[in-house]
Formats: structure tokens, C-alpha cells, sequence
């Protein structure tokens, strides 16, 4: 009787080691990003690669920098795409960077500023200070528009605004949506208007349009930033090495997500299709992701 007991138990043992199993392998990991096409289309990259590594995954925009950085810190969200460091995500990684980890670079020279149309003489606006010259600040558009207000941009920006007293000159900085930073972009540009406004590196209007950076010898939205790939430390942890290792290879360039950025919002594909049609173009890079080296 004790024999037979023991036969059942380890049968019981061995259906439940092996109905686990298959639960260790149906992890989904999520990848979240702030609420921007650049991001988006940088995910869509990520979130392909996993797939083809056999990984379930969920995608989504989870707001804006202030909400993404405590989710990943929280575990509520495994991947995050993109931390720029060191300026202008710095603030945030100095508040929950213990509990997080940088699996990759996914670009380098990663930058903020501000930027006006071209068709502004330089001769009269080449740089910030350049705004209160009481001949520019007649002419130009008061409100400068700008994105998320929880961004390191206009964070950076209200720097920018109060250091070199604008709001002497009449200007008022308005932080809101993308679409109404757009919206007012569009506008502008049809009018041919002058204005400012704060713009970053990858983005496609950088290639859309034809505009200028305003020097701004401050430094006030900082320097070249590194973007990177980051993770709920705890989950890294977790993560099969050969996931890991993928993720650390993937790199891109700003001159790629600015193409992916500008598939989207000119071309008028989806972040995933743009994603897709970049990877089946470059096997060889997308080999060596996958595979390393060898």
C-alpha cells in the first residue's frame, strides 16, 4: 500500500512539474513607451525582434515620462523604449534607477533644442537670445508650442524660457499634446509665419522640413544623449540569456528612426509595418542580432 501511495504521489509530482513548464514558457513580456511616434516606431522594432525570437509580447504608449519611468520602476511594465541619458531623462533615472537596468543602446546622439524654418533670415534669428531683439519679437508667433509637458525637452525648455527672460519680450511656452505641436507646426509653416519652436533629434520633421537649430551656448536641454533599451531589473533578471542577448545587440541609428518616423507620419504606414519593411531590408543586420558573431 505505501508503494503504490508513492507511485501516485510521484506521478502527481511529475504532471505538475510538467503542466508548469509550459507556464515558464508562455511569458509575455510588455513593452511600454511615452505617447510619440519616434518612440512608437523604436518599439515596434523591439517588439518584432522578440516575436521572432518565439516571444508573446504586448506594445503600448503609457503616457508620458512621468508615468512610464515609476511603471518600469513598479514591475507594471518589463521594457521601456527609450531612456535618454545622461540630460534630458537624467532627473528621472536619479529617482528610479535603482530598480531599473540598461539592456542596450538602441542610438546615440540623441538631442533637444530649438529649431525655426529656414526661410527666417540667420542674419536675424541664429540663436535663443536673438528672440528679444525687438525687431524679431514683433514679427514673431508669441505661444511657443511645445509637446509633454513631463518631457526632458519641456522641462529643458522652461529652463530656456526663464534663463534668457522671454517672457519679457511677450512669448508664453506651451506645453500640450503632439497632434496640437503639430497642428500648430503645420500651420505656421503654411502661413509662413515666424516662430520657434522645441523640436528633437530623431524626428521626422527633421527630414520633412527645412529648419534651423538655434545656437544656445547654455546648454540648458544639455548635450548628446544616449538612448537606451531599459528593464525592470527584476524582470531582467529573469529574462532566458538568449532574449537578453538579442536585446543587447539591437542598435539603430537617428538616421534610421527618423526614416521609420517619417514612413509613418508622411508615408502613412503603421509603426509595425514600417518597423517590418526596415528588418526584412537588412537581414544581415537582423542576422547578427539574432545570432552574435558566429
Amino acid at each position: 500500500m505505501k508503494i503504490l501511495k508513492h507511485i501516485v504521489v510521484l506521478a502527481l509530482t511529475t504532471l505538475s512539474v510538467a503542466v508548469a513548464a509550459p507556464a515558464a514558457r508562455a511569458q509575455v513580456i510588455s513593452i511600454g513607451h511615452p505617447n510619440l511616434s519616434f518612440y512608437e516606431v523604436t518599439a515596434a522594432v523591439i517588439q518584432l525582434m522578440l516575436e521572432r525570437a518565439g516571444t508573446t509580447t504586448t506594445k503600448t504608449a503609457v503616457g508620458g515620462h512621468a508615468t512610464i519611468f515609476p511603471k518600469v520602476a513598479n514591475g507594471d511594465v518589463d521594457l521601456f523604449v527609450a531612456a535618454w541619458l545622461p540630460d534630458a531623462h537624467g532627473d528621472y533615472w536619479k529617482e528610479y534607477g535603482a530598480d531599473l537596468v540598461k539592456l542596450g543602446t538602441l542610438y546615440d546622439d540623441a538631442k533637444l533644442y530649438w529649431a525655426v524654418p529656414a526661410y527666417i533670415p540667420e542674419s536675424d534669428v541664429k540663436s535663443v537670445a536673438d528672440l528679444k531683439k525687438p525687431e524679431v519679437a514683433a514679427r514673431m508667433v508669441k505661444t511657443i508650442r511645445g509637446t509633454l509637458p513631463d518631457s526632458g525637452l519641456m522641462i529643458g525648455s522652461k529652463k530656456i524660457f526663464d534663463a534668457y527672460g522671454l517672457g519679457d519680450a511677450g512669448y508664453e511656452l506651451a506645453p500640450g499634446p503632439a497632434k496640437a505641436w503639430l497642428a500648430n507646426f503645420n500651420e505656421r509653416i503654411a502661413k509662413q509665419d515666424w516662430f520657434v519652436m522645441p523640436l528633437w533629434q530623431p524626428q521626422y520633421l527633421n527630414k520633412a522640413a527645412k529648419l534651423r537649430v538655434l545656437d544656445e551656448p547654455q546648454r540648458l536641454l544639455g548635450g548628446a544623449n544616449t538612448a537606451y533599451l531599459i528593464a525592470n531589473k527584476t524582470f531582467a533578471a529573469s529574462m532566458l540569456p538568449r532574449q537578453r542577448e538579442m536585446l543587447s545587440r539591437i542598435e539603430l541609428s537617428v538616421k534610421t528612426v527618423t526614416e521609420l518616423d517619417y514612413q509613418v507620419n508622411v508615408g502613412g504606414m503603421t509603426p509595425r509595418a514600417a518597423a517590418r519593411r526596415w528588418i526584412s531590408e537588412h537581414a544581415d543586420t537582423v542576422g547578427y542580432w539574432i545570432n552574435g558573431e558566429n
